[in-house]
């Protein structure tokens, strides 16, 4: 069984053709509903994605369109977008439509309802599909972490505990000084 891509760079890592990059793009997709923080959110479009340019015939749609998603996310979650969402080679040649079919009306729409990440780099599109389940408070952990975090919180209980004792031990090896029993 394949994982599927959590973040932009490993969509673009295993795409070598326009339909292997909408599957891996839309298996990203997936992958965002389950992020429950910014911080997860902000870590799957950090990291700048291979240029496709070259790879494949529509490359260049590609490379501006993980560069449209990322800027696009980050204005969504209130965090600054990647500088490399910015490069000129992150830009369609010419305008892209998507969804539209060739009907007039339908391009209209997509001119006037691209998010301005989209249009900044000859995109236009009806709608963006951006399934965010982001939640106040803590981010999810695995179990692992878990594991993890609670085997570090013990380890730290135990070390404090031994130095309680310790200061206890020497506090009555003074001389003069006596336990109290009872």
């Amino acid at each position: 069984m394949t994982r599927r891509p959590t973040s932009l760079s490993e969509v673009a890592e295993l795409s070598d053709s326009m339909t292997e990059f909408g599957l891996n793009f839309t298996d990203w997709l997936h992958e965002i509903r389950r992020f429950s923080s910014r911080t997860q959110l902000e870590h799957s479009y950090a990291n700048e994605p291979r240029i496709l340019e070259g790879r494949f015939t529509e490359a260049r749609i590609a490379d501006a369109w993980l560069a449209a998603y990322a800027e696009h996310v980050a204005s969504v979650i209130g965090r600054p977008p990647p500088d490399w969402a910015f490069l000129e080679s992150r830009v369609a040649a010419e305008p892209w439509f998507s969804d539209v079919l060739g009907s007039p009306r339908l391009r209209e729409s997509a001119l006037a309802r691209s998010p301005l990440a989209f249009k900044r780099r000859n995109l236009y599109t009806y709608s963006v599909e951006l399934p965010l389940r982001l939640r106040p408070g803590r981010p999810r952990k695995s179990a692992e972490e878990k594991r993890k975090s609670n085997s570090e919180r013990q380890r730290l209980f135990r070390v404090r505990r031994k130095a309680e004792l310790k200061r206890l031990r020497d506090l009555f090896a003074e001389p003069g000084r006596t336990a109290v029993r009872a």
